[in-house]
């Protein structure tokens, strides 16, 4: 029995995700490292495409690219999916001529922060999904169960002990404006989530963060990954330190303390400095980090420096995500363990009492 004929073709999407820029970048590289002109490299690259939204952004890149615009200023066009640093890496590319080459580097530091970031995810997204099922549930005993007992308890005209009239009256407000809570907690979120994405409210919320023990360590650890990996790729690719700096420094726009913190080590370094003297009196970088940098500066090899301190918090910062994750089940399981044993203890107290006939 002969087969005629085999599924080869994956379905096209209408959205955009990572997988799909990488992709594009992976096809770029590949069809001009083969020698295949700019023109015809990005045509066949809108047939390859099976993200529908992206082909049609490739396809209106190719057409001013053939009208004399460079590649950078028709990617610079669309900010949402070309992210500042790669387009640096693209004009570097372009005025060097060596575009092909550079975009295999700029794909392998895509590959690399997502593969960091998909660890960090994979590591907290367990004990989160802990955290909201173990709230789920009490908040389903208060508004449901609970209230089962109440009329138990009042038909028995005894006093009540004081953990349960406490219960009581939580679960009575559950019951009564149970909706109204579930739907406040959802407003809070969605306000908060935008009260972040200020300029006040990021810096709130990254100062708390980085004085929290291990999650601090996260976000300290994963940001020195960000800088050497933003640094090194630029570098690289022949970019000058003063504007790799200031590109990597527009890297971190949603971190405003490290946004500062770099604004001023430009400014010492662009005065005279050195880049890791300048780190150091920021505070903000590692010992690490720091004498790598200054290492790579005294021997003139600062990139492959650069290189080492990513790959050595990288591998630090999963460790950290799988730390932080063993650390938060079981301060999660016991917190759930005291309320419920809370609960049963004021369910189950009173009914002692009525079925031995106390007062």
């Amino acid at each position: 029995m002969f087969i005629k004929f085999a599924r080869i073709q994956t379905k096209p999407h209408p959205g955009i995700d990572q997988s799909d820029i990488l992709a594009f970048f992976e096809n770029l590289s590949t069809l001009l490292n083969a020698g295949i002109a700019l023109m015809r490299a990005l045509t066949l690259c809108i047939d390859q495409c099976e993200s529908e939204k992206l082909r049609k952004i490739i396809r209106e890149i190719t057409r001013k690219v053939a009208g004399g615009k460079a590649l950078f200023d028709a990617m610079s066009e669309h900010p949402k999916i070309f992210t500042y640093q790669w387009l640096q890496v693209i004009r570097t590319g372009e005025q060097s001529g060596q575009l092909g080459k550079l975009l295999i580097q700029l794909n392998t530091n895509i590959k690399k922060s997502s593969a960091l970031m998909g660890k960090v995810k994979s590591a907290l997204i367990y004990p989160a999904i802990m955290l909201c099922v173990a709230i789920g549930a009490v908040f389903i005993m208060l508004w449901k169960v609970i209230p089962t007992f109440a009329k138990i308890f009042e038909d028995s005209g005894k006093k009540l002990p004081g953990i349960t009239q406490l219960m009581l009256n939580i679960s009575f407000v559950v019951q009564t404006y149970g909706l109204r809570i579930v739907i406040g907690v959802g407003v809070f979120a969605f306000l908060m989530k935008k009260f972040i994405k200020t300029d006040f409210g990021a810096r709130q919320f990254y100062s708390l963060a980085m004085s929290i023990p291990v999650v601090g360590e996260l976000v300290v650890q994963s940001s020195q990954v960000q800088f050497t990996s933003n640094m090194g790729l630029l570098m690289k690719s022949g970019m000058p330190m003063l504007d790799a700096l200031a590109s990597t420094q527009l890297s971190f726009r949603e971190n405003p303390i490290y946004f500062d913190i770099l604004g001023e080590v430009h400014r010492k370094v662009s005065s005279g400095g050195t880049l890791g003297g300048a780190l150091e009196v920021s505070g903000f970088f590692t010992q690490m980090t720091v004498g790598m940098v200054k290492i790579g500066e005294e021997s003139g090899k600062l990139n492959e420096t650069m290189d080492l301190v990513t790959e050595y918090y990288e591998e630090k910062v999963g460790v950290l995500a799988m730390r932080a994750t063993q650390l938060m089940e079981p301060i999660i399981v016991i917190g759930m363990g005291i309320v419920v044993a809370g609960m049963l203890g004021a369910v189950y107290l009173p009914m002692f009492q009525i079925s031995s006939g106390g007062a």
